[in-house]
């Protein structure tokens, strides 16, 4: 399973507690709930192992919900069997699929020196993010912050999102970065991220 730092399970926990405030029960649902959303990096991007890995390192610390910890509305006896049961779901689902999309450290931007825009999808950045369950980044052209969003698809292509730094326009583009054919670039794009042909218009 390997081994992690009280500091970095510490940080990893605090993400899963983010989201445990927002479950009222802590019930085998929630913890269905949250194995699937590690294993699809949806809001939990490290992917299923940092976090089982983090669960196992938090478990086994005497004091759970120390003062670095995300408040809880639920003690921590609570908490520690809801971990192990959250431990128990990931392990139920192994071997752990490939997530349909990742998002990628926005400095990955300066990689699309090269790329074409493809698509458009006629939403504003705040709709395409909440979709996506991400927020995108603001990257300085100019005087101004264009707004971007870098990720790569299960079929292995890494594509970008930007908005427009013009006041009043709200639609995004798809930007390709390497090479491939538009068409089935497209494609795989709405297959892995759930978008309809309807919703993204080539260009």
């Amino acid at each position: 399973m390997g081994t992690v730092t009280e500091d970095a399970w510490r940080g990893t926990l605090n993400q899963i507690l983010y989201l445990a405030n927002h479950a009222h029960e802590l019930s085998d649902e929630d913890a269905a709930a949250f194995a699937e959303r590690m294993i699809q990096h949806d809001f939990f991007p490290d992917g299923p192992a940092v976090y089982r890995a983090a669960i196992d390192a938090a478990l086994g610390d005497p004091v759970l919900l120390g003062p670095e910890a995300v408040p809880q509305p639920h003690a921590e006896p609570a908490v520690r069997e809801f971990l192990g049961r959250l431990a128990a779901a990931l392990d139920a689902r192994k071997p752990w699929a490939a997530p349909r999309y990742v998002m990628l450290d926005v400095s990955q931007w300066e990689t699309f020196g090269q790329a074409k825009a493809i698509a458009r999808i006629d939403w504003s950045t705040v709709r395409v993010g909440n979709f996506l369950r991400s927020m995108f980044r603001g990257v300085p052209v100019g005087e101004r912050s264009l707004p971007v969003l870098v990720f790569r698809i299960g079929s292995g292509e890494t594509l970008a999102l930007i908005g427009s730094t013009e006041p009043g326009v709200h639609n995004v583009t798809l930007l390709q970065r390497d090479p491939g054919d538009p068409a089935a670039v497209i494609d795989h794009f709405r297959e892995y991220t759930g978008f309809s042909e309807q919703d993204v218009t080539p260009l």
